[in-house]
């Protein structure tokens, strides 16, 4: 975490308490977005029977109740695969773009690896429907530039009575840092008194919580011989106590805040997910998966019934049994009139429909996804002609060109104030 020196000193008091109250007002409006971000990070990375369900008015797992059953949790993670598929497309996507760069933007990427960091930043985008990078401008392992942070959208939260889904009507955004005690003095001290300061303020503490918090507020700046309306943005490092540890106004070019941010699709402040609509699909593929497994497992599978009767003088059932098994085993018995034959039995109840279902889900997962099988590299028929497969591949590509669309501006977004923190060193 990168703290501006040029700024006033710690203190505590009712504006400290009030910046907390802030934040801690706007973290918990994302609470419903963060619960389904953990959902569907679980769902991605093959955690699929977390769910809580009601038996008998007891609360447990999916997976509980389904060993508590005797089944065993059988599960088929189409999302993960999904989700590798779209990242591959956009990595071809992000090298293509990268080619084009000017040679200093490309040097900005060499040194912030960001091939593998906006790589990593769709895969948030993908799962959680939100991309948040920080962005600052000083020393790193001693070499001085614009350097470029993820943001977990889990410590990350803004205004939320923003509706603009440029987010340029946002007047708060912030993140939660939590920083082991040594990390926080150094960050925050600025001679040996204040280090003191700092160290008896977070007492036994091993880990201190600092909220980072920007505001915009208006103020009135003079051009040519009038004043006129302008905003600006403000920042505090404040405790989780209330206590301003630094504030002051922003040292970003136009006076802007360090983050980057990207939801999606923000329609009146909501934010969906592309693998939120795929839960659905993938639990029942689950369901189904589970109980062809029991189905099978619970079948009769080449079980014998063998009368009392057809037992000849010198068997045995032991006998039968292992004579039964042999693949050219012969069992001799009396042949009575009236007498029932061995019979072998083979139960019929496994062909009940369940692989025609989990044929119609498999297709609505690639119809809800918009990932077909051209988009999975899969092989078509050898007379589908060249021209034919590359139309089907940019007909399959439609569904997807507005979240990577959307992912594009973010991109650029971050660029463009790389190229002005740059500029303004």
């Amino acid at each position: 975490m990168n703290v501006n020196q040029k700024d006033t000193g710690a203190e505590s008091g009712p504006r400290g308490e009030c910046l907390i109250s802030l934040a801690r007002a706007c973290r918990n409006a994302l609470t419903p977005f963060r619960n389904e971000r953990r959902r569907n990070k679980n769902f991605t990375f093959g955690r699929q029977f977390e769910e809580l369900i009601e038996v008998e008015g007891k609360l447990m797992t999916e997976q509980e109740y389904i060993r508590s059953e005797g089944g065993v949790p059988l599960k088929n993670n189409l999302i993960r695969k999904i989700v590798r598929n779209v990242g591959g497309l956009f990595r071809d996507d992000l090298e293509q773009q990268m080619q084009e760069w000017e040679p200093e933007v490309k040097e900005r990427g060499r040194l912030n690896r960001f091939e593998t960091l906006f790589t990593r930043t769709f895969e948030e985008f993908l799962i959680s429907g939100m991309a948040v990078v920080r962005k600052w401008r000083g020393m790193r392992d001693g070499v001085y530039g614009v350097w470029t942070d993820p943001v977990s959208p889990e410590s990350f939260f803004f205004d939320p009575l923003a509706r603009d889904p440029r987010g340029m009507d946002m007047e708060i955004v912030g993140q939660v840092h939590e920083l082991p005690v040594e990390r926080f003095c150094i960050a925050f001290a600025r001679d040996p008194v204040e280090l003191r300061r700092l160290e008896a303020l977070a007492g036994d503490e091993r880990r201190m919580t600092v909220y980072e918090i920007w505001q915009r507020t208006g103020k009135l700046v003079k051009s040519g011989d009038r004043w006129i309306p302008d905003h600006v943005w403000r920042y505090a490092y404040v405790t989780h106590t209330g206590v301003i540890l630094r504030e002051g106004d922003s040292p970003y070019p136009g006076g802007r805040h360090p983050f980057v941010v990207a939801a999606y699709p923000f329609l009146d402040g909501e934010i969906h997910s592309f693998v939120g609509d795929l839960i659905d699909q993938q639990r029942y593929t689950n369901r189904l998966i589970t109980l062809y497994d029991w189905v099978v497992r619970a079948s009769a599978k080449g079980v014998l019934l063998y009368p009392e009767e057809a037992v000849s003088s010198k068997y045995d059932f032991l006998k039968v049994r292992n004579e039964w098994c042999k693949f050219n085993g012969v069992i001799v018995y009396n042949s009575h009139k009236g007498t029932v034959k061995p019979t072998q039995v083979t139960g019929n109840n496994m062909n009940i429909g369940i692989g025609e279902l989990l044929d119609i889900q498999l297709k609505m997962m690639e119809d809800v996804s918009g990932v077909n099988g051209v988009l999975q590299g899969r092989q078509t028929s050898g007379s589908v002609s060249g021209s034919l497969y590359n139309r089907q591949t940019e007909n399959a590509l439609v569904s997807l060109r507005d979240i990577i669309g959307t992912f594009r501006s973010f991109i650029t977004d971050s660029l463009e104030l790389d190229s002005l923190l740059a500029r303004s060193s």
